[in-house]
């Protein structure tokens, strides 16, 4: 699953996401369609049928949809902005 990297803030509004990356000092603004994939990401933990809630409505094919939505989830993971769930184990201590 795919989170939000912790250097990333985020505010979504009528006309779609403000993302901004604190490491880089940049923003990363996305229209309703990107805040669609954003949310499914982030949200709803993937973008499982998302192709066909945004193709079917538009008479556009779900399969170039879907290379399309996965494409641009891979440049979000690309620019740093999303990232894995995986963190290391920590190992307790146990006390005597």
């Amino acid at each position: 699953m795919l989170t939000p990297a912790p250097h990333v803030h985020q505010a979504t509004g009528p006309y779609g996401t403000a993302v901004l990356d604190i490491r880089r000092g940049t923003w990363l603004m996305l229209d309703p369609e990107a805040s669609k994939i954003w949310h499914a990401v982030t949200v709803r933990g993937g973008t499982a049928g998302l192709a066909d809630e945004i193709a079917v409505p538009t008479g556009q094919d779900p399969r170039t949809v879907g290379e399309q939505i996965t494409a641009f989830v891979d440049n979000l993971v690309a620019a740093g902005v999303l990232g894995g769930t995986a963190r290391p184990t920590r190992r307790r201590r146990r006390w005597r």
